[in-house]
């Protein structure tokens, strides 16, 4: 009797997992990235002659350059410059660093009528470092770079959207454009890339919690502030459980603390003196209290309150290392969170 063609068959090859290394964990990507972005940069400045440029630096996943631009870019300006990327890559130009003095870039810099770059010059320390691509554009930059725009492979490479950022991140100041853009060390990097950010758009909250009816937003409350509904809440607490769980299976202690403490105990910790602006308003009693600094003010992190407890009581090198965690809510009046 023959046997299955089936039995016979080998196990069908598992595709390779392809690895996407993050910006930090590569010098190759960090100088690709860069480069790129400077490259997009003229790309933009070609295309769009009273573009001006301010910061264009890498990130974890690509790039991005702030423009101060009279017209919004569109969806088809992004595909306009990535061609004309494409071209400029193609063009093999090489990626020249130049040291100048301070005089020297606010010449040119005045020659351009860039205002944004002379801004940024006032912050650097001499001697000033300038990055060419080709003859034809520069910028001010510490680098790394690529040697050659040969080394970007225009197949890897692609601008995803636009977004608004205020210049040096202050809402007083001009809103610019802000264009994003990813680049990897080959085509397969890219795609492999584009699928898994597919795929965690499937599981964005912001999608799932809409579809399940997990949370609200409403206009009188405010923007990104999330009303819990009770489907919601039940199913934060069952993830609080769990987490509380685990946390004590590692020596992780449970504690709460206040959503607001005194100004005194952030003046302690740092906070106020190094944070002051990204902290919300003080709470005073009167003007007298507000003048003297005595008033409250809503947290902006837990640990100052967790030290407090760990003071509360004589303590022995035996209790050592002594882990609290808290669900705490911590209030922050920036732009955007940081750690």
């Amino acid at each position: 009797m023959e046997q299955s063609p089936m039995l016979n068959s080998e196990p069908s090859e598992q595709p390779e997992k392809i690895h996407l290394p993050r910006t930090s964990e590569s010098e190759t990507l960090q100088r690709i990235r860069h480069t790129t972005s400077h490259v997009m940069a003229m790309a933009v400045q070609k295309l769009f002659p009273k573009a001006q440029v301010t910061i264009g630096p890498w990130i974890e996943n690509g790039f991005y350059y702030d423009f101060d631009q009279p017209e919004p870019f569109t969806e088809q300006d992004l595909k306009k410059i990535q061609k004309e990327m494409v071209k400029i890559i193609k063009r093999k130009l090489p990626v020249i660093r130049e040291e100048v003095p301070r005089e020297e870039a606010q010449r040119r810099i005045k020659e351009l009528g860039e205002s944004y770059k002379l801004e940024i010059l006032a912050d650097l320390e001499d001697p000033i470092s300038i990055y060419h691509l080709g003859d034809e554009w520069w910028d001010l930059c510490a680098g790394p770079h690529v040697e050659n725009t040969s080394e970007i492979n225009p197949k890897a490479i692609e601008l995803e959207s636009v977004a608004g950022a205020y210049w040096r991140g202050d809402a007083s100041n001009t809103q610019l454009q802000r264009i994003y853009g990813t680049a990897w060390e080959n085509p397969e990097q890219l795609q492999e890339y584009k699928r898994r950010k597919q795929e965690a758009l499937k599981r964005d909250h912001r999608k799932l919690g809409k579809e399940l009816g997990l949370f609200i937003f409403s206009d009188p409350v405010g923007p990104g502030l999330p009303l819990w509904t009770p489907k919601g809440t039940v199913l934060r607490t069952l993830l609080k459980d769990f987490l509380t769980q685990e946390q004590l299976k590692r020596g992780y202690l449970p504690v709460e603390t206040p959503h607001i403490g005194r100004v005194d105990l952030f003046k302690v910790s740092g906070h106020w003196q190094n944070y002051k602006e990204d902290m919300f308003p003080m709470m005073a009693e009167d003007e007298e209290a507000a003048a003297a600094e005595q008033g409250f003010v809503l947290k902006p992190m837990n640990c100052p309150f967790h030290i407090q407890i760990y003071k509360s009581e004589l303590r022995s090198y035996r209790e050592l290392p002594m882990r609290l965690a808290e669900f705490g809510t911590v209030y922050r009046y920036e732009q955007f969170p940081v750690g």
